[in-house]
């Protein structure tokens, strides 16, 4: 039987655990969090890979909390965390790097706007954002 990986991250998610709209699901190795009907973050705990096709960057790639949003959406939430940044693969999420200096208090930062229903957090699952010809 396989053992199912623990996120130490899911620890700043408990303020939407008591909601019955709260769920997860395993995403890309990492573990995407659903509330009220939105794929609203994902964590990501592999720590170690820096480099992505020939770029190296000063943060592990897939270590931190991804957040799913609209690209409209990203230069309002850069703005009043400036720690977010578009993640280098999923170009389409922001991602705030584990290594960042406030990592700890921008991650309770995101949950409480989560909390409120911010409409730039968050995206409907399976959704394709994909026009049809």
């Amino acid at each position: 039987m396989k053992k199912k990986k623990v996120f130490s991250y899911e620890i700043f998610c408990e303020p939407l655990q008591g909601s019955e709209s709260y769920y997860t699901r395993a995403m890309f190795g990492g573990l995407a969090i659903y509330y009220n009907d939105l794929m609203v973050l994902m964590l990501a705990e592999s720590p170690g890979d820096r480099e992505y096709r020939g770029h190296s960057y000063e943060f592990d790639l897939w270590n931190g909390i991804l957040v799913p949003t609209d690209r409209p959406h990203h230069s309002h939430l850069k703005s009043n965390m400036p720690e977010l940044i578009n993640h280098p693969i999923l170009a389409k999420w922001l991602f705030l790097p584990a290594n960042c200096n406030r990592f700890e208090l921008c991650a309770s930062e995101l949950i409480d706007w989560i909390l409120k229903s911010d409409p730039k957090i968050g995206i409907v699952p399976g959704q394709s954002r994909r026009k049809k010809k």
